[in-house]
């Protein structure tokens, strides 16, 4: 079963890189990428504020290894996922998985799935990986047993997080407990990321979300 379902995840993925290459999908949000910039000048803090500084230099730096290791850590801490107000599940009262059966392109804008299904996993996971030289995963796992979802049309999904609602200052006190969900991610068939399906009520629905941090 796990070649049978490797196989069927690199077609799978081959399939949406297809569509990808095709223009049949919308790619918004699929693919981040981070930049590592740098600047010196010659001045003061002040002066750089105002403008009166001289730019010395601006080129590019170049993340380590144990950089992506820590993005992965920050995805990881509990206060991201409600992890410390429900111990006994690992996340979820906060951060949670949700099927939804709504319609619509994303857009960058969006702040909840179109039409979000509230009935909550039965259980939840997480783990940190490193799957290969140079490439480091995180991973949400929500399970719904056999019969706690009715036979829904699922036409999206999304990952949602406990995180800052808006931008925060410099050195804000790290947010805690599950208050403040925010909608992180989200995955539809109207963008052409999966054909919608009907739940099928006499066995488990499980979904795993995955962040992959590798060098480009």
């Amino acid at each position: 079963m796990k070649e049978s379902n490797n196989l069927r995840r690199t077609i799978f993925l081959l399939g949406q890189k297809i569509k990808d290459l095709l223009h049949m999908r919308n790619t918004f949000g699929d693919r981040i990428i981070i930049q590592d910039e740098v600047l010196a000048w010659a001045g003061s803090a002040e002066q750089v504020k105002k403008g009166t500084a001289k730019l010395l230099f601006a080129s590019k730096g170049h993340i380590v290894s144990q950089g992506l290791v820590e993005l992965v850590n920050l995805m990881a801490l509990g206060a991201l996922h409600g992890v410390s107000d429900v111990p006994s599940t690992g996340w979820g009262t906060g951060g949670r998985i949700r099927v939804g059966t709504g319609t619509g392109a994303t857009t960058a804008s969006m702040t909840d799935l179109v039409t979000p299904n509230v009935t909550n996993p039965s259980s939840v996971a997480g783990s940190t990986s490193n799957p290969t030289a140079g490439v480091y995963r995180i991973s949400w796992t929500a399970t719904w047993n056999t019969g706690v979802l009715t036979a829904v049309t699922v036409t999206e999904l999304g990952l949602y997080l406990v995180l800052y609602l808006g931008l925060q200052t410099f050195g804000a006190t790290p947010v805690s407990g599950p208050t403040n969900l925010s909608f992180f991610s989200r995955l539809s068939s109207s963008d052409g990321d999966f054909t919608a399906f009907l739940v099928n009520i006499a066995v488990p629905l499980t979904v795993e979300w995955r962040l992959t941090f590798t060098f480009a």
